[in-house]
């Protein structure tokens, strides 16, 4: 398998897994819809970094690491749960809290960093983007891959990383989308607090099954 074969393979699989439905697009579009394209963009580069640090890891053999120390899985698991549970918790919160105000006009008064963390913490603790990296990604690694070709591929996986994100955050932050959002903000806010609670009960019950 040459290079540029090498190369696209591992474009596509990350086209893949940024279309895949989960708690890095969810949390994308939340951010854009409800605080604006930068917080949705500073969102999915939060995600694109923990994204980098675990394909950084699977190219290193790292990640193999987890077989022997499973209650590492288990943390990170329990706690990518926890932090689900908290977005849909504030997710439901803000359903019923929200004022007439809430409901009309569009602004954020989150910080961006927030938005950077917040996106970082989602993926950093997703042991399921580390099993993507650590398993699926590096299927189509050549095993005599050179130091510049693995530099090329967490290139790769970087550069489809962010300007995948970047794509969901300008979508879902475009004057259309966001008119639509504001004319049913409680409603859709309530569906994104459902998607994280049903994502956060989800990895927390198969954290403890696989245990």
């Amino acid at each position: 398998m040459d290079t540029l074969n090498v190369l696209f393979t591992i474009a596509l699989v990350n086209i893949m897994g940024w279309l895949s439905p989960g708690p890095n697009m969810f949390a994308v579009m939340s951010a854009s819809l409800s605080q604006g394209r930068r917080h949705g963009v500073l969102t999915g580069l939060g995600i694109s970094l923990a994204s980098f640090i675990w394909a950084i890891l699977a190219v290193l053999g790292v990640i193999a690491l987890f077989d022997l120390f499973p209650q590492v899985v288990l943390g990170l698991r329990l706690m990518g749960a926890g932090y689900l549970l908290w977005l849909g918790f504030k997710a439901f919160r803000s359903v019923f809290t929200m004022s007439n105000r809430d409901m009309t006009l569009y602004h954020s008064d989150h910080s961006g960093f927030k938005a950077f963390r917040s996106g970082f913490i989602i993926c950093a603790t997703n042991p399921k983007a580390a099993l993507f990296f650590g398993s699926v990604l590096t299927a189509f690694v050549p095993a005599d891959a050179s130091n510049e070709l693995l530099i090329e591929i967490l290139a790769v996986c970087l550069v489809f990383g962010v300007s995948g994100h970047t794509i969901t955050a300008t979508v879902f932050s475009t004057d259309f989308v966001v008119q639509k959002f504001v004319a049913t903000r409680r409603q859709i806010t309530g569906v994104f607090g459902a998607t994280f609670t049903l994502l956060g009960v989800g990895a927390a019950y198969d954290a403890i099954r696989r245990f």
